[in-house]
This record gives C-alpha cells, structure tokens and sequence, in this order.
C-alpha cells in the first residue's frame, strides 16, 4: 500500500524510526551510531547526504511520530499528525535526479534529507489516519513491547510489530489455555 506515492517507504520509515528510539539495538538505552541513518537508508531516503548532526534531530522527529501511534482515539491521533504538519516546511514540486524520472517532493527543492524525512513521514501518518483513522496503526499488542506498527495488509488485522511478537503472544495465550483446562 502506497499511502503517499513518494519513491520513499515513509510510513516504512515512520515506523522503524520510532521503533529503532524505542527499543535501541544496544540495550543499553543508545541508538548505535548511524542506526537511524541505515533506517532511512533502507526505506529509500538518499541518507549519504546528510551530515553526521542528523542523528539528534531523527530522535526527536522519531519521538514526535510516537505521539501518532499513542493516540488512545481519532481526535487525539489528528492533533498529533497536525502539530507534525505545522512542523514541517512545504513544497511539493517534481523534481528528477539521480538517474531516477520524475517524481514527487513534498519539501522545497533546498530541502535537507531530514526536512525531507521529516515531511514525507508527516504526510505519510496523515495520509493513514484520514483514510482509515485508528484502524491501521498502533503500538504492538505483545506484552512488554513498546514497539509501534503500521498496517499495510489487505486485511488490516496487524496489531503485533513483528511476526516474532505475534508467535510469541500467541503462543503465550495458548499456555494460558492450557493451564486454564488443568
């Protein structure tokens, strides 16, 4: 699902940014150096432009997306993403580069990779929440995961962050059973 046909994976990026803050790959409640870099790497942002001064800047943007997936209701979720959107500058254009066509920025053509991280993922979360409002993202159902997700499937019942989650509280709840019928 292409919530807002950017070449980028924003709603992709949204999510693992939180995700990579919330849980830090360390342990040791740091994100590992350019962790958040590889993030926009993988989810198509052209990252080796950005200086080394990004990383800060994505932990506070990642903390800001968080207030979208902790929303308890649609009021609550629509504020988040508007105080998102009055945080980012706008300036949609087409523009081709890299020996990729012509697509669509939403930030102005001297945009930074992080303002360009920034709105796109902002645009992303908007997107998602005014077509299907609280049904397609959240934070994960697991017990002890602080991880959020974003819903993409056909059949938008995610509500687990990772397949690892979903079997394990599955096969948590099946113990539960068990025991339940001893």
């Amino acid at each position: 699902m292409d919530f807002i046909g950017y070449r980028s994976d924003a709603l992709g990026a949204a999510v693992a940014l939180v995700n990579t803050v919330t849980a830090p790959a360390r342990g040791d409640g740091e994100v590992a150096p350019d962790e958040l870099r590889r993030v926009l790497v993988e989810h198509g942002y052209l990252a080796g432009r950005a200086p080394a001064s990004v990383e800060p800047a994505l932990r506070g943007w990642a903390g800001r997306l968080r207030t979208v997936f902790d929303a308890v209701d649609l009021d609550t979720a629509a504020a988040a993403v508007n105080a998102l959107l009055t945080d980012v500058e706008i300036g949609p254009h087409l523009t081709r580069h890299d020996g990729e066509g012509w697509h669509l920025h939403y930030s102005p053509p001297a945009a930074t990779v992080l303002d360009r991280v920034r709105s796109t993922t902002a645009f992303a979360l908007a997107m998602l929440v005014s077509e299907y409002g609280m049904d397609r993202h959240g934070r994960c159902a697991a017990e002890g995961c602080d991880k959020v997700f974003a819903d993409t499937s056909r059949n938008a019942a995610r509500r687990y962050c990772s397949p690892s989650c979903a079997n394990r509280s599955a096969v948590a709840a099946h113990r539960a059973r068990q025991r339940a019928t001893k």
